[in-house]
Parts: C-alpha cells; sequence; structure tokens
C-alpha cells in the first residue's frame, strides 16, 4: 500500500511543494505514524511531542485520511476553547488546502456559548435589559442586544469583546435552563444548528467538559445525545483529562443557584416564596462563610459536619410544588409550562445536592466550601476523587482508538501515572518523540546558590531579591511563575516601579496580558496556576522563567487532602511528586518555542539540587546547560545570541 503520510511529510511531498519554508520534522512524521497505525489497528495511543513538534498537523493528516478513505468520524477533544479554535481556524484550513482529500469538519461548543434567542426574547418582554441599562455591565448589555440582531451563528467568540458573566448570562443559557425541542425558537437555535453541522462532519472538534458530559449522559440513558457518534478520539493536551472530569462530575451549590430560583418563584407570583428563599439562602450561606473560617473547618467537609437547612429545603420543596402546578396548568401557556418544568427540575436538583453535601453522602466524592476571595461569598462544591473507573468503562472501553497527546504526558520517562489517573489500559502504544530544539545551545538551567528553603520565612525576602535581579540581568524579558499569589503579590510590589512594565495576572484578561507582554519586549508578566501552561511567546520578550518554587500540589486543596488520605503511606510518590513533574515541565515549556529562542530558566528552589527527589524532576526537563550563579546569565545570552 503506498505511504500516504510519506507523499504529505516527505521532502518531495505536498507540503514541500504547497507550504512555503516547510521543512521535514522527524518527530512530526513519528507522531503522525504513531496516530495512524493506533486508527488502523483500534489500539489506542499516547504521543509525547514537545513545543515545536507540530501535534496538531501530525494527528490532524491521519485523522483526516481514515475520514476520508475509511468513512470514519474522527472527533478531536482539547482543554481549552483556544486550543479549539486555534485548530480549526489554522490547522484544519490550512490541511484543507494541501491535502487532496475532500473532508468536512464542524467546532461544536458547549451550549452556553451559544446565544440562546429564547433567553433575549423573554428578558425583552419582561424588561431585563431595560432595567440593567444604568448598571455596570450596561454597556456590555447594549452592544450584545446590538450583536444579537446581526450575528449568523450566535457564537461568544466572535463578539468584539470578553462579556463579563452576569452580562452574558442574559443572553445564553446552560443545558440545565434548555427547553430544547420544546422552545419555540428551536428550529433557529445556533447552538442546534452547530450541533447538526457536527452530525454532517468528518472532523468534529469539541472540549472536554462536552466530551465528558457526552458519556455521563450516554452511560445513564444509553444513547448519544450530546455529540454525534464517532470511531476515533483524539485528546489534545490530554494531561489535563482527569482534572476535567472531575471538575464536570462534581457539583457547586451557591447563593446565586437559589436566588436565581427565588426569581422564578416571583415570576410565577409568589412574591412571599421568592423572598423566603432569598432570605434563608442568605442565611445558609452566610452561616458557611462564617464556619469555613473558624478552626473547625480543616480542608474539606467530614461526615455530619453541616447542619442541614431545613428552612431552605422547605422552601425549595413549597417552589417545586408550585412549579409543578404551573408546568400543568393549560391556562397559562406553552412556554411559562416549560419554564416552570425546568425551575421544578433545578429546585429538585439544588435540593438532593444540599442534602448530600450536609451528609457527605457518597464516599467517591469529597466535599467543601469554597470562599471567595474578592468578596468573602462561600459555595459548596463536590469532585469525584477518583476517575479512572468512569473514563476505563466509559472513554476506552467503547472508543475504537484514542489517541492522547500533550508535550507533557510523562514524569520520569513513564506514562505511569498518566495511565493510573485516567484509566488508560496497560496495552496502549507509547511514543514519546524527542524535541525539535536544541536545548544544550539555547536554554541555560540555573538554580541558584545559597537561598533559604522555600519552607521557611527567610524565603520571600530572598525570593523578591533573585527576581529582581534576573529581571535586571534580562532587561525584562521576563515571565515569573509563581505557586502562590502571596509570593506573586510580593514580587509585583517591589518591581512596580522598576522602570520596566510589570503586568499582573487578574489586572487584565489573560489573552489581553499575553497580547503586551508579546509587543513590549522589555516587559515582565507574573502569573500562578493558569500561566504555566498555554503561554506561546517565541523571540526575545520572554528571555527568562523564573519559578518560584517546586509546583507541588496544595495540601489544603480539598482533592489533594482526600486523595493522600487515602494513602498516606506513598501519596507523595505515587500523587504528589509526579504532578508537580508535569507541571514544572509546562512551565518550562513556556521559554523556548522556536530554533531561534535563547533563554534562562531560573528555579529558585534548592529542594531539586539538594533533595533526593531532585533528581526526577532534573531528569524530566529538557537536557540544558547548568549553573548556581546568576551572574552567569548574560554571558550565556551573548554567547548563545552570537553568529
Amino acid at each position: 500500500m503506498r505511504d500516504y503520510l510519506n507523499d504529505v511529510f516527505g521532502e518531495r511531498g505536498l507540503f514541500a511543494e504547497h507550504l512555503a519554508a516547510y521543512e521535514q520534522r522527524d518527530g512530526q512524521v513519528k507522531l503522525a505514524r504513531a496516530v495512524d497505525n493506533a486508527m488502523r489497528d483500534g489500539r489506542h495511543v499516547f504521543g509525547e511531542g514537545p513545543c515545536g513538534t507540530g501535534k496538531g498537523i501530525a494527528y490532524g493528516v491521519p485523522a483526516i485520511w481514515h475520514a476520508h478513505h475509511r468513512m470514519k468520524r474522527v472527533l478531536v477533544a482539547t482543554a481549552t476553547i483556544a486550543l479549539q479554535e486555534q485548530f480549526v481556524t489554522q490547522d484544519l484550513p490550512r490541511l484543507a488546502k494541501v491535502l487532496p482529500w475532500q473532508f468536512s469538519f464542524a467546532l461544536l461548543k458547549g451550549r452556553n456559548n451559544y446565544l440562546c434567542l429564547d433567553r433575549v426574547a423573554d428578558n425583552e418582554v419582561r424588561g431585563v435589559f431595560k432595567a440593567l441599562e444604568h448598571e455596570e455591565v450596561g454597556p456590555q448589555i447594549r452592544a450584545l442586544r446590538s450583536w444579537a440582531t446581526e450575528t449568523t451563528n450566535g457564537d461568544v467568540s466572535e463578539v468584539s469583546f470578553i462579556p463579563q458573566p452576569l452580562a452574558w448570562s442574559h443572553f445564553s443559557v446552560s443545558a440545565d435552563e434548555c427547553k430544547a425541542e420544546r422552545c419555540k425558537f428551536f428550529d433557529n437555535c445556533f447552538a442546534e444548528k452547530a450541533k447538526a453541522a457536527a452530525y454532517q462532519a468528518d472532523v468534529v472538534v469539541t472540549n472536554y467538559h462536552l466530551l465528558v458530559a457526552h458519556l455521563e449522559v450516554r452511560r445513564h440513558n444509553a444513547r448519544t445525545l450530546v455529540l454525534p457518534p464517532f470511531d476515533f478520539l483524539v485528546l489534545d493536551e490530554a494531561h489535563k483529562l482527569a482534572d476535567i472530569t472531575r471538575d464536570f462530575l462534581g457539583f457547586t451549590v451557591s447563593e446565586h443557584t437559589i436566588i436565581r430560583l427565588a426569581h422564578a418563584a416571583k415570576r410565577f407570583g409568589d412574591n412571599e416564596l421568592g423572598s423566603r428563599l432569598r432570605r434563608e439562602a442568605k442565611s445558609f450561606f452566610t452561616a458557611l462563610a462564617d464556619y469555613a473560617r473558624s478552626p473547625k473547618y480543616r480542608c474539606r467537609l467530614r461526615s455530619s459536619e453541616l447542619e442541614t437547612p431545613t428552612k431552605l429545603l422547605s422552601a425549595l420543596a413549597e417552589l417545586r410544588r408550585l412549579a409543578m402546578s404551573i408546568a400543568v396548568d393549560d391556562t397559562v401557556g406553552h412556554d411559562e409550562n416549560v419554564t416552570a418544568g425546568l425551575i421544578r427540575e433545578q429546585s429538585r436538583v439544588a435540593t438532593r445536592r444540599i442534602e448530600e453535601m450536609t451528609t457527605t453522602a457518597d464516599a467517591s466524592k469529597v466535599y467543601f466550601i469554597e470562599l471567595d476571595e474578592k468578596n468573602g461569598s462561600a459555595k459548596l462544591g463536590a469532585k469525584l476523587i477518583d476517575v479512572a473507573d468512569f473514563l476505563h468503562d466509559e472513554l476506552f472501553a467503547k472508543t475504537k482508538s484514542v489517541t492522547m497527546v500533550s508535550a507533557t504526558l510523562t514524569t520520569n520517562g513513564s506514562f505511569d501515572f498518566l495511565r493510573s489517573e485516567i484509566g488508560a489500559p496497560d496495552d496502549v502504544v507509547e511514543c514519546v518523540v524527542e524535541s525539535p530544539f536544541d536545548f544544550q545551545k539555547q536554554a541555560l538551567l540555573v538554580v541558584p546558590d545559597g537561598l533559604p528553603d522555600p519552607r521557611t520565612p527567610e524565603f520571600a525576602a530572598a525570593l523578591v531579591d533573585a527576581v529582581k535581579d534576573v529581571i535586571d540581568r534580562c532587561k525584562g524579558r521576563t515571565l515569573g511563575l509563581f505557586t502562590s499569589y502571596k509570593n506573586l503579590n510580593a514580587v509585583y510590589d517591589s518591581i512596580a516601579s522598576n522602570g520596566h512594565r510589570v503586568l499582573r495576572q487578574g489586572d487584565l484578561p489573560r489573552a489581553e496580558l499575553s497580547r503586551i507582554f508579546k509587543l513590549d519586549v522589555s516587559s515582565v508578566l507574573l502569573g500562578t496556576d493558569s500561566f504555566w501552561t498555554g503561554i506561546d511567546v517565541p523571540g526575545e520578550a520572554l528571555t527568562a522563567v523564573v519559578i518560584d518554587k517546586l509546583p507541588f500540589p496544595n495540601l489544603s486543596s480539598p482533592l489533594v487532602d482526600a486523595i493522600c488520605a487515602r494513602d498516606p503511606q506513598s501519596s507523595f510518590d505515587n500523587y504528589l511528586l509526579p504532578r508537580a513533574i508535569l507541571m514544572l515541565r509546562q512551565g518550562v515549556g513556556r521559554l523556548i518555542r522556536s530554533r531561534k529562542d535563547i533563554g534562562v530558566v531560573v528555579i529558585l528552589d534548592r529542594r531539586i539540587a539538594d533533595k533526593r527527589y531532585g533528581a526526577k524532576f532534573l531528569a524530566s526537563l529538557p537536557p540544558m546547560l547548568s549553573t548556581r550563579r546568576l551572574d552567569n546569565i548574560p554571558r550565556f545570552l551573548a554567547e548563545a545570541a552570537a553568529p
């Protein structure tokens, strides 16, 4: 059989013929062959490809070939909507121009990403938009109302700004709020049109949340209700699958949850019940916040730690009865019947979740109180502790071939940790691709000698001094990655007026911070968790990555505490250490993004050099030159930049 991959990737192949400056990358071809073989043989495959591999193209080519030649539908799921849109707007259109095989593709997001015509019409009739005109969200409401009259696909990503959640909530609905076939706008629904397009496409691109929703619905209904049927699955950024699944299979209940139901009570004409729901919700969640701040609360909820809010549950039961009576009342109109049915179900779910939280009924979940740092409010949360069995049974056992790709899938050279986290079978094919970059020439690892242990009080001042030193030696051009807001803010307060523009996570949207950081070459960007991944800044604007501490999971996290409590003797080696290694690899991966990049990684945690386990961190990093002295940075940069 003809080698179609050589016809595409070869030195005289289609890419070389049609793409300017194309260079064959051995790692990209190796990954593409692994994906092709897995799809051909009906097997699952791990594919680790560092930055520069071109993973999207590597799995995209065999996905399209099998879709065209074997009439197989391929689902590509990503960890973020940004990665989704990149694949749909860049990689797939490029492949469509070059490859000779016709194929169709579609992008499918969660329902709340699309404009809901019914929600807009209802808010117009009830005067909600007019009431919000003079509120803080007023300008966005006006802009969204104008956009709603012009849009052809209803996708929030086409809006010229990022809507505040409060503003967008008046234009969209969640899956729980959707009237589905009972909606008078169903035939024109943007979400349904996107879903219909996906059912006709050869390659469907979605995100993990929608994928897990599909698996969960299918498990309970034995039908495909969320996504179209698919033969092959590609999981991009697969190292994030377990945590996203834990989040999705859990739930939260907040005061806002009850306030929305209180609005419904008033809509149905019972103002007293609406006021009572608000009052009881405020009382319950205020008490929760007080309890979470008290010494009695230790990280997560244990058995019977909370009192059951009987008055709140009684009010919710009354709302269910009211909604039921309206749902079957022929005199109120079809829309009101449907809305009442949805409210009845939402109040039932809220009741069940509050009862579950206050009794910690499910031993497979961790229950906790989450405090909002900005306003001090509390909400209840639950997460599934172990998702391996769910993913094994619902994903791997029911999919012919699953391709899992990421720049970071291994810890200390092994896929074992990821395999155990996501329930992947033992016979998964393993493919590790070498980096196309020469880290020995392009990067320097610095672990400064003489810094105090990061667990001591003296570390804070030393951290600030060290970061300032790196910024001075690199003339700005620094990405600071922190394991806590406390460390980030301490550094920010010290360097905010040092002559360089200092950008801080939270001051602007993440995408805007990244854009400014790229354009202002001498600027400094400081971030925590979400900035350890997904930041792509090639060129001299990112010359140094400074990491404050080894990114061990936070022991005060309810999930981490619950996992460690299950196996206290080996949780460090089997969970905390592998998670930290994966996170460190992600952070270090922000530095070298092209063959022309040069830069330094500075890790201010002496444990990577002093502790036994430090060798496992170092073994998982690219092979770089290393030093214990910050004053070697300028020399390395000068020599690396020399022709």
